[in-house]
């Protein structure tokens, strides 16, 4: 910037110190001197935003130690081109497209627009825009007018191309040549809370090095304050950060009838009070048996976690260990996570009892005779349950289905003869499948009814004849 940039930057200095985003909002003057140190903590963003702006680069020389900075520090900020500067050091300006930051047109030469025509105004910016694009920028439609230098004229023009102009609140006329401390002091002694703090700094004038060495205090000084960074939104106001919601579990299984801590956790912290809207995936067969403490999550500002319960109720059926899922589905002024909280529910109810119940069946005398067994359990079981027996009658194999407490065997009793006596036969549980074996059981074979003889008389009438 030559010497007539800087004169008349200083005549525009009281206008834009009193300068307001769009509508003219005056800003607190700055102090001599930064306050005190802050003698409790504060939530962060209790205070409200600050937005940093950069004009005039790019520079070679700082901008690239100064997004260096700002992504170490995690802090937005919105870069207000010259056009002719993005063509004569367009890595530098791509380095920033890359690395996130907002990028705003600052025409192409740092020229006073109400001394420009209709004509000028929207050629300069619509090179600027053109350059902009052909380095493969994505520039925004934010517009800051050199020295701050707007009327209504230039205003209508400006928002007739569909840009949003965007001033400042804060100046600490870091161009001047005064110090990294003192530049420090005015901004940070100039934010005001709850107020539209938007900070005008400069990466491509001759004492932008002192800006440089600036920023990390102002920075680290504003956060301790209980201040959050923010960028700039489509109409030029500082925007409030749109935290990533995720949730994690206290342990990974949970018994039956206990419960387990989540916590949902803000990736930042915000200027807003947000929600975070939880869901419970759970299989159909445990899904009565699982619950949420709350499934709407609140933050008031600044908060970054917030604890609930998954409880998981007691019952009295026999399961497998199943595992629930509890993410992030919603809310208001989040971003919901792609993570999720998987619990596994512990069953902790014994397994049924199996008893085989005994039972009698009449043998015949030529051929085989089934005999159906019972098999009963004393619980109810969502598993499949496994039952072989064996004994003098053969080998048999029954699977009893989830939630049923009733099967059956089918045995064989050979022919037997009518003068055999009745007798008992056991049957053995000799393996169980997803329960315990209990009682075997006995069945009761009784003979055959005797042949009756033959009617000899009615047979020698049949022989007679």
């Amino acid at each position: 910037m030559g010497a007539r940039g800087h004169r008349r930057l200083a005549a525009w200095a009281a206008l834009a110190t009193a300068s307001v985003l769009l509508v003219g909002t005056a800003a607190a003057a700055p102090t001599a001197a930064e306050p005190g140190p802050v003698q409790r903590a504060v939530r962060p963003c209790s205070q409200g935003l600050v937005a940093l702006t950069f004009d005039d680069g790019p520079s070679s020389s700082v901008t690239p130690a100064l997004l260096r900075v700002l992504e170490r520090q995690h802090v937005p900020a919105t870069f207000f081109m010259v056009g002719s500067r993005v063509a004569s050091a367009p890595g530098v300006a791509r380095a920033v497209d890359r690395a996130g930051f907002a990028i705003g047109n600052h025409t192409w030469v740092h020229a006073d627009l109400t001394t420009q025509t209709d004509a000028e105004i929207r050629s300069t910016l619509r090179t600027t825009r053109r350059q902009m694009l052909h380095q493969h920028l994505h520039p925004g439609w934010l517009m800051r007018p050199p020295y701050g230098a707007i009327d209504d004229r230039v205003r209508d023009v400006v928002r007739s191309m569909g840009y949003t102009p965007v001033l400042w609140t804060i100046d600490p006329r870091d161009w001047s040549g005064i110090s990294a401390a003192e530049i420090r002091s005015r901004v940070v002694g100039a934010v005001r809370p709850h107020a539209t703090n938007i900070v005008l700094q400069h990466d491509g004038v001759a004492n932008s090095p002192a800006t440089l060495a600036a920023v990390p205090g102002e920075i680290s000084s504003l956060r301790a304050r209980g201040y959050c960074f923010a960028g700039l939104d489509r109409a030029g106001h500082p925007t409030p950060p749109v935290p990533v919601a995720s949730v994690t579990a206290d342990h990974r299984a949970v018994a039956e009838g206990g419960r387990v801590g989540l916590t949902v956790h803000l990736d930042r912290p915000t200027s807003r009070p947000t929600s975070a809207r939880l869901e419970l995936d759970a299989p159909p067969s445990v899904d009565h048996a699982v619950s949420l403490s709350t499934h709407l999550v609140r933050f008031g500002v600044g908060q970054q976690q917030a604890h609930l319960w998954l409880h998981s109720r007691q019952d009295t059926f026999d399961e497998h260990d199943e595992s629930v899922t509890v993410r992030v589905g919603g809310g208001g002024g989040i971003r919901p996570s792609q993570k999720q909280a998987t619990v596994t529910l512990g069953d902790d109810d014994r397994s049924p009892l199996v008893d085989l119940v005994d039972a009698r069946v009449q043998a015949a005398a030529e051929t085989d005779t089934p005999v159906d067994v019972a098999v009963r359990l004393d619980g109810a079981t969502d598993l499949p349950v496994r039952v072989v027996v064996r004994g003098e009658l053969g080998r048999a194999v029954t699977v009893v289905p989830p939630a049923s407490r009733t099967g059956w065997l089918t045995l064989t009793v050979p022919p037997e003869s009518a003068d055999q006596p009745t007798r008992v036969v056991t049957v053995e549980l000799v393996r169980v499948v997803n329960a315990r074996p209990g009682e075997d059981a006995a069945v009761t074979v009784d003979p055959p009814d005797p042949v009756p003889p033959p009617d000899r008389a009615r047979v020698n009438r049949r022989g007679g004849g």
